[in-house]
């Protein structure tokens, strides 16, 4: 099986050293939908934001689209779209206009709004 996103024994350790992802291992085939569930605490967030590499992994592998994130960061992420957390909207412009601020933002071409 092909997978997009794939984790082994991944392990992150806040202060004090309490593991807050403890051994994850996932993977998660191409062409799927995929969702984190469970309660505050869990673990959710951390592990997006190692997918994503805005926390240093620790222990454990992430590969994305077959290949190592640590090596290959900047262009893995340039096939990815992430929003962790509530994303920043703007609640008087309509969705399209929010994008178009996205858009200037990130210097991206508007062709797809």
């Amino acid at each position: 099986m092909q997978c997009c996103v794939e984790t082994r024994e991944l392990q992150h350790s806040f202060a004090g050293n309490q593991p807050v992802i403890d051994q994850v291992s996932l993977q998660v085939p191409y062409h799927s939908i995929y969702a984190f569930l469970g309660p505050n605490g869990a673990g959710k967030t951390t592990t997006l934001r190692l997918l994503t590499g805005l926390l240093p992994r620790q222990g454990g592998e992430i590969n994305l689209f077959g290949k190592a994130l640590d090596k290959n960061r900047a262009s893995l992420l340039r096939q990815t779209g992430t929003m962790i957390e509530s994303p920043s909207i703007y609640g008087h412009l309509s969705a399209a206009d929010n994008l178009q601020v996205w858009y200037s933002y990130f210097r991206c071409r508007d062709y797809r709004i």
